[in-house]
């Protein structure tokens, strides 16, 4: 694609700037705090770190050192709140989007418009720049070494610092999460098709190869130094594989057929997937098979979409028995980057575009605000702001030890409101007290939102009420508001 100049160059900067501010700002009002179950274990591992008590454990996510290093640098300096913890995922965003903003201004000055006009309304990006989840800088490393390979096919930069580029970012995306083994069919295609059939690119595929081996070899033999086992990672990974209401390998096999047939289609069409899917399907419709060599270079989006799809949708997690991956979007959310490039290289080129040029027609982009206003205005849905408040002046300032009462997120993420500072008060969901009884002096915290159908909350909360009033006691409400505390009276 030769570049086309659409607008003037300080409208396009302009456009660039409205573009970085307006992410900055959804970042900052949609932030509905923490999620508790993963954002919470990130950022108490990451404030480990800081405490020097951090270790590598059987527990998978202590592994994923590219996630946990940057959060506790950042929180170290900034404090733990739920801005800060959040500012790395907000620094993989932002350099995806200026990675965009910088490939239209190389190539096309529609294709920057419209892929960071998708990306900063894209309902999946907005979740997981707010919260403290590795799919934005797996992202970002992914995006970075496709992105790095697009400007060797194009015959465009250093190959050497390209070559260096694409190992370390698969590398610390590999660091990041192991779902980057989505890309491998995709790299190996394109080692293949320039190194033995197109003849080209080889320097840069040999730094790449050696410089990717060198990592992930010294990765391992730092695990087998430190743990007896250079699979210590991969292994772990295959142990805490747990049967939930998302796996498909403890399910029946004509479960496993609806999986690998249309329930992807299911989960396409949910938490706003399909909008950049839905954009970026006419590049993949219309890839011939002439275009799978990438003598045409931009036809390298829709491929490497259609090849991680394809991965995505068959591919085993577990190493010992098929389980194919969970229909949820979340885990492939660094394929939308690659989408939106794909959709926008396709669609930069049709007459539509150059029929918008002067016509206010364009401006219905803007429709698409609503998605980042909905998450603005969704944002205290699950009380958090009031739960922070009333944890830090009612409850965390007692003198006294005490004993609370709550649901499964509160009981397991509570330290969080004690800035991770150790205490003798003591959190217990209600749904599992195993055998731990209420006394007078006790509390009970109740956010609704934070009540889980699935392990019947609402029932064990009202049983645990009608436990109280079986001991003689009262329930004696103390607060006001949407987050409600009581105390356990006589």
């Amino acid at each position: 694609m030769t570049h086309q100049n659409f607008f003037e160059p300080r409208h396009y900067r302009t456009f660039g700037l409205i573009a970085n501010l307006l992410f900055l700002l959804v970042w900052y009002f949609a932030n509905d705090g923490l999620a508790f179950w993963d954002d919470f274990t990130y950022v108490n591992f990451a404030h480990q770190i800081n405490e020097g008590t951090f270790e590598i454990t059987q527990n998978h996510f202590t592994s994923r050192t590219a996630m946990l290093y940057p959060v506790a640098w950042t929180i170290k300096y900034l404090g733990i709140n739920e801005f800060t913890i959040t500012v790395f995922p907000l620094f993989c965003g932002l350099v995806i989007l200026n990675l965009l903003l910088w490939l239209g201004h190389l190539y096309h000055h529609w294709l920057g418009i419209l892929a960071t006009t998708l990306f900063v309304c894209d309902y999946h990006v907005i979740t997981f720049i707010t919260h403290l989840f590795p799919e934005m800088p797996m992202a970002l490393f992914i995006f970075g070494a496709l992105v790095a390979y697009d400007r060797v096919n194009r015959k465009e930069g250093d190959h050497r610092l390209l070559g260096l580029i694409t190992a370390l970012c698969l590398f610390l995306a590999f660091l990041t999460k192991m779902t980057v083994i989505l890309v491998g069919p995709l790299f190996l295609f394109l080692f293949i098709n320039d190194y033995w059939k197109r003849y080209t690119n080889r320097s840069y595929w040999l730094i790449t190869v050696v410089l990717l081996v060198f990592f992930v070899f010294a990765n391992g033999f730092w695990y087998q130094e430190l743990y007896g086992d250079f699979f210590f990672r991969f292994k772990n990974i295959s142990n805490n594989h747990e049967a939930t209401v998302k796996t498909f390998f403890d399910k029946d096999a004509l479960t496993v057929v609806k999986r690998l047939t249309y329930l992807p289609l299911v989960g396409f069409s949910k938490g706003g997937f399909f909008i950049p899917l839905l954009f970026a399907l006419p590049s993949v419709l219309g890839l011939r098979k002439g275009g799978w060599k990438l003598n045409e270079p931009e036809r390298l989006w829709p491929l490497a979409m259609v090849f991680i799809l394809l991965t995505w949708w068959f591919m085993s997690t577990n190493w010992k028995y098929y389980s194919p991956m969970p229909v949820d979007t979340r885990h492939i959310t660094f394929l939308i980057p690659i989408m939106l490039l794909a959709g926008g290289v396709y669609w930069a080129k049709t007459p539509l575009i150059a029929a918008i040029r002067y016509s206010k027609v364009k401006y219905l982009l803007c429709v698409l605000l609503i998605i980042p206003l909905y998450k603005v205005y969704k944002a205290d849905s699950r009380n958090f702001k009031q739960l922070d408040r009333m944890m830090r002046n009612v409850l965390t300032e007692k003198s006294e030890p005490i004993q609370v009462f709550t649901d499964g997120l509160i009981s397991y993420g509570y330290p969080y409101f004690y800035d991770f500072q150790p205490t003798a008060d003591q959190y217990i969901w209600f749904s599992e007290m195993e055998g731990v009884e209420p006394k007078v002096g006790d509390y009970l915290l109740v956010n609704p939102p934070y009540l889980n159908g699935r392990y019947n909350d609402f029932e064990n909360l009202d049983n645990f009420k009608d436990l109280v009033k079986s001991k003689g006691l009262k329930i004696d409400q103390v607060s006001r508001g949407s987050v409600l505390i009581y105390r356990i009276v006589q």
